[in-house]
């Protein structure tokens, strides 16, 4: 069996998402971002939070996990986060 090849596999009907960029002129407080980085110790990738405050470099981003019931507040860089109403 060969195994070089690490494409990921292709369904029929399901495309990949992709997101938006975020940035400082694109988002507002209280708007709902996506989490997409894949960082050890942060949020899972694919959660989805409320901007908190703006910053320059990175966003204050309030995350509730997927299994638990309080939230945790992240500074986020915006190349981190995207915005889910073009994931559609």
């Amino acid at each position: 069996m060969n195994n070089k090849h690490t494409d990921q596999l292709q369904l029929p009907g399901i495309t990949n998402v992709r997101y938006d960029n975020i940035s400082p002129r694109t988002v507002l407080p209280g708007q709902k971002v996506v989490y997409v980085g894949r960082i050890d110790g942060g949020p899972g990738y694919g959660s989805v939070g409320n901007v908190i405050e703006i910053r320059s470099r990175k966003a204050v981003v309030e995350i509730k996990p997927f299994v638990g019931y309080e939230s945790k507040r992240w500074h986020i860089p915006y190349y981190l986060l995207g915005s889910p109403k073009s994931a559609a």
